[in-house]
């Protein structure tokens, strides 16, 4: 065999290999694309579920005067209820520091579930079981009186001060209409007694805009848990 048909040979097994790795190059980006599609759409299957049964607690019922709540729940809501929480707003004053919440009565019980605890004094909720969890949030601010641009950032920390997800609102001058911000991530684990905080932070004082404490707070659901004894 001449040394014509060697280099023959390697160049075509040269390119055999290349047209395996470019097949293989392809199929591994063409496979990573449809895994962050499919998160993706779970992740706004949960934000558009969980946006449903905040929209539901929000309901008033007029045989209940001021209160806000549920309507009757259906038999099958106690595993969602139990592992689902929301809070909202406190305060409409935007500040600097620290956000307090609190969760909405409805009949003999609130929107906060047995899977979780809310510790009121720190703006704490702590996850009683360890999982991942879907983690929402949607600030309603309007301006009072003749507001400049702003922004604002609420940013939520785990215990041990990691962040979770941030999320900001850009406020432009002199706005009449309301300004809606959705925010959302999965936090993929928090240990059994861990949980988020939540603080603001900006530029400037906000002291013309304001939370809408109806529609500004929010909520978590479980994704996926463990039991530990």
């Amino acid at each position: 065999m001449s040394s014509t048909d060697l280099e023959s040979l390697e160049t075509g097994a040269a390119r055999s290999r290349c047209r395996r790795m470019d097949a293989c190059l392809v199929g591994s980006v063409l496979a990573l694309f449809a895994l962050t599609v499919a998160g993706f759409a779970l992740a706004l299957l949960f934000a558009l579920g969980l946006k449903t049964e905040v929209d539901s607690i929000k309901k008033r019922d007029v045989h209940d005067g001021p209160a806000l709540g549920f309507q009757h729940a259906d038999t099958g809501s106690g595993y969602k209820m139990q592992n689902f929480a929301y809070m909202r707003a406190t305060n409409s004053e935007v500040k600097q520091g620290a956000m307090l919440w609190e969760s909405i009565s409805y009949g003999n019980g609130n929107t906060v579930g047995p899977g979780y605890t809310y510790k009121s004094n720190q703006g704490k909720l702590i996850v009683e079981r360890e999982g991942s969890y879907f983690l929402y949030t949607q600030l309603n601010l309007s301006c009072v009186y003749q507001c400049a641009e702003e922004s604002l950032t609420l940013t939520f920390l785990n215990q041990d001060n990691n962040e979770q997800l941030s999320c900001t609102v850009k406020l432009p001058a002199k706005h009449r209409d309301p300004v809606v911000r959705k925010c959302w991530t999965v936090i993929p684990h928090l240990e059994k007694k861990n949980g988020v905080m939540a603080r603001i932070t900006t530029a400037t004082s906000l002291k013309n805009w304001q939370l809408d404490l109806n529609s500004s707070g929010f909520g978590m659901f479980l994704v996926d848990g463990i039991e530990k004894e």
